[in-house]
């Protein structure tokens, strides 16, 4: 799945398109053109603001994929597995991530206009279907939709080419590349920090914790 809520209050339902596409963990915007919902993407402009189009409204609880799905389970004991890579993981003992088996149940929409059966298949009247979001600021996650090496924290405004630590306390925002995933938001050699040149780079969450063994990022949503 992607993402655990370790202490979140709402779970909210949001309409999308019936084609979206991503997996649970990534971070969600209201799309500018029929207020679904859609990856976010950190938003720039020359002389503009920085941000999300239509708002960010949280992170997915669910996969809209079909393929390349994960899961996070517990491992209480310390039990040795194989890791969603192949890789055997010995002794981790705590939260780890695997690839997720699931039936591709209730995926195909074959009608178009599901809400109004004389509309286009375009627009808010379009074929969608819903998808959970967590949206409780203070809520508390674990997820492994984050970028690591080169590109994992901001080095510009319409950028992300630094390497992010992911040090307890650091701030999280969500990459410029589309894919929803978060991104580390950190002062750097540009000098980049959650306000540059007068446009505040909007920040999702904090991180708590980095375990870099299991490839999982502990952290609670602002």
């Amino acid at each position: 799945m992607a993402i655990r809520a370790l202490n979140s209050v709402v779970v909210a339902n949001y309409d999308t398109t019936s084609t979206a596409t991503w997996s649970a963990g990534v971070g969600l915007q209201r799309s500018a053109t029929a207020g679904q919902v859609a990856l976010a993407q950190r938003a720039h402009g020359a002389g503009g603001g920085v941000g999300f189009t239509g708002g960010f409204v949280g992170f997915s609880a669910d996969d809209t994929a079909r393929t390349g799905n994960t899961m996070i389970l517990a491992d209480p004991v310390g039990a040795s597995f194989v890791d969603a890579n192949g890789v055997l993981q010995a002794n981790n003992n705590g939260f780890y991530v695997v690839s997720k088996r699931a039936i591709g149940d209730f995926q195909a929409e074959n009608v178009n206009g599901l809400t109004n059966p004389t509309a286009g298949s375009s627009g808010y009247e379009g074929p969608r279907r819903g998808v959970g979001v967590f949206n409780t600021p203070g809520g508390q996650f674990i997820t492994d939709q984050f970028k690591t090496g080169t590109g994992s924290s901001v080095s510009a405004i319409a950028a992300d080419a630094g390497t992010a630590t992911y040090t307890p306390g650091a701030l999280l925002t969500i990459s410029v590349a589309g894919d929803g995933k978060l991104v580390e938001l950190a002062g750097g050699a540009a000098g980049i920090g959650n306000s540059v040149f007068g446009l505040t780079i909007p920040s999702v969450g904090v991180v708590d914790r980095y375990d870099s063994a299991a490839g999982l990022l502990y952290f609670t949503q602002k």
